[in-house]
């Protein structure tokens, strides 16, 4: 066999070897084309996810609280011809909204968009509905700071565990020393959900931008460092209270230029985390200068007992020293409404100096973003 031949065959050989080594190309379906996500004129969203051999999907959101329905009762959505169900939504004000889908009783996120919300236990998609009224939110050309994720060792909970910091545009070169806010999630989310679904780094991007904010430091914790929501008075029960001040804070200190007295300290937490707020403000008010608790307020039982346990807490001094003591609440949707009035009515009777705000999106993160825009600026002015 001459030398031509043998290349020849040679190269056939590889030839077919590769012909049978690619997987075979699966038949085409409408997902291929499908656009899971899409924005109306009229402001109208329609959802979409392809499930030919489903028996059921539905799809849940925060979008929902906005159309007439209840977050967290998911909605059925309908099946097309081609097996793409969808569902459609009532006009929607520009923001940013959760979804998933539920098909056949098994959560699933959307394959089709990568833009997720993270939280304690899995993840839920979102999207930007786009307009004026979310450039608050955008990812926009301005100048960006940095988010960061830092990993230890906690010897509270004697495991590894993770906390998010973002610092402004331009801190490499600042030298001053920054103040600190610590911006706390709710119960069943985690240390990047308001780094995801919060946007915290881009609503502060778009406020230095516009230097409507003084340069800070925020420190987002993971707010249930052990399994349980704690709910009780004081900060003996939670082991949260104990890895934020011995570990997490000290930490912070120690790797960024941060200032550490109280009146350089702004803590803010919504749901859970707003708990966890109340309970800085009235048992510890002198680590922090600035508290502000969004859509909580404790239950009858801890109200009871503060009244009846704390009053000397309730009487402690320091709490009027805050030079900002801020309760925002989601509105009458919001599921705490009624929990945080009775709560203000016994800081009423206590003389506690705070002050109120309503975004009337309920129980929501778009309560708590419009939160972070409105508060921010009012943190570390002279």
């Amino acid at each position: 066999m001459t030398r031509f031949s043998v290349c020849t065959v040679i190269f056939m050989l590889f030839s077919s070897i590769s012909v049978i080594a690619q997987p075979p190309r699966s038949a085409p379906t409408p997902n291929d084309t499908l656009q899971s996500v899409r924005v109306m004129d009229d402001g109208r969203v329609e959802f979409s996810i392809y499930a030919a051999k489903a028996e059921e999907v539905l799809i849940d959101g925060d979008f929902l609280s906005l159309s007439g329905q209840v977050f967290g009762r998911k909605t059925a959505m309908q099946k097309t011809n081609n097996g793409v169900w969808k569902y459609t939504s009532k006009s929607l004000p520009a923001d940013a909204y959760t979804y998933s889908f539920v098909v056949d009783e098994v959560k699933t996120l959307d394959p089709l968009n990568a833009l997720m919300k993270e939280s304690e236990n899995g993840y839920d998609n979102y999207f930007v509905m786009p307009g004026d009224a979310a450039a608050y939110c955008q990812n926009v050309d301005v100048p960006h700071g940095s988010l960061q994720e830092v990993w230890f060792h906690s010897d509270v909970t004697d495991k590894m565990t993770r906390f998010h910091v973002y610092t402004p545009p331009g801190y490499e070169l600042m030298k001053k020393k920054l103040p600190v806010l610590v911006l706390q999630h709710g119960g069943g989310d985690n240390d990047g959900s308001w780094s995801t679904i919060g946007r915290a780094n881009f609503i502060m991007d778009n406020l230095y931008a516009k230097k409507a904010a003084q340069p800070m430091v925020i420190v987002m914790p993971m707010g249930h460092p052990t399994d349980g929501f704690y709910s009780s008075l004081g900060l003996d029960d939670d082991p949260y209270y104990d890895q934020l001040f011995k570990e997490i804070l000290p930490l912070v200190e120690k790797r960024y230029r941060v200032k550490n007295d109280r009146y350089s300290r702004a803590y803010a937490g919504l749901s859970m985390g707003g708990m966890q707020a109340l309970n800085i403000a009235l048992f510890a008010p002198e680590k922090f200068g600035y508290v502000l608790p969004l859509s909580t307020g404790f239950f009858e039982p801890q109200r009871k007992k503060l009244v009846s346990d704390y009053e000397e807490v309730l009487k402690n001094p320091e709490i009027n020293k805050l030079k900002l003591f801020w309760i925002a609440m989601g509105g009458e949707k919001d599921i705490a409404y009624e929990n945080g009035k009775a709560l203000n009515k016994i800081f009423d009777q206590y003389n506690i100096k705070y002050q109120t705000s309503t975004y009337d999106a309920g129980h929501t993160f778009i309560t708590w973003r419009h939160n972070l825009l409105e508060f921010a600026p009012l943190l570390f002015q002279d």
